[in-house]
């Protein structure tokens, strides 16, 4: 997986190159964390978790991407 399908048929690429959002501000991948409190699933013989993706904007501010099981968009935290 190279992006986030977004529910508005957006994208976010997980590398570190830097994005535009969409009122025009900066931003780039931050961090990756593991949703420990969720438990994993074994899916097509692989154990699969629950992760958020954090950004941060050129001016410090941060967001979140929660990605599910099959890499897909949960919600922006």
């Amino acid at each position: 997986m190279d992006y986030i399908n977004l529910p508005n048929n957006g994208k976010i690429y997980i590398d570190l190159r830097e994005q535009v959002g969409s009122i025009g501000n900066s931003f780039r991948l931050s961090g990756l964390a593991k949703i420990l409190t969720m438990p994993s699933k074994w899916i097509n013989r692989a154990e699969k978790w629950h992760w958020i993706y954090t950004f941060i904007y050129e001016d410090g501010k941060t967001f979140g991407i929660e990605i599910d099981y099959n890499d897909k968009f949960v919600c922006k935290c």
